[in-house]
């Protein structure tokens, strides 16, 4: 659920962001200046903007590593406890294989004494 959240949480800030970008450039292009000053607005908008798509994208990028560096543990985890439980079943296995063996064998001794 967790990731659920922050999936919706990243869908929202790229909605925030892109939304805010196009009110920008709009209320720039609608707004009645002259071209120098507009050029000039466009340029620190849009310099604005570059930057925290920087940011949004070094956060994901961090995100990400984190996300994968969790998955790869868990992994190794389950790994590990699936070895585990597997090397006990086996001993488990020859252990009753053992007894099965030791019970037939007294089973065909005490059948050749009588």
């Amino acid at each position: 659920m967790s990731e659920a959240v922050e999936t919706n949480k990243g869908g929202l800030l790229l909605g925030l962001v892109i939304g805010g970008a196009v009110g920008a450039i709009t209320s720039l292009l609608i707004a009645p200046k002259a071209g120098s000053k507009l050029r000039k607005d466009l340029w620190s908008t849009y310099r604005t903007w570059q930057d925290k798509t920087k940011e949004i994208a070094s956060t994901v990028c961090e995100s990400s590593k984190n996300l994968a560096d969790t998955v790869s543990q868990k992994t190794e985890d389950i790994v590990d406890t699936a070895k585990e439980k597997t090397e006990n079943l086996v001993d488990t296995a020859k252990e009753s294989q053992h007894r099965v063996t030791d019970s037939i064998q007294a089973a065909k001794t005490t059948f050749q004494n009588n």
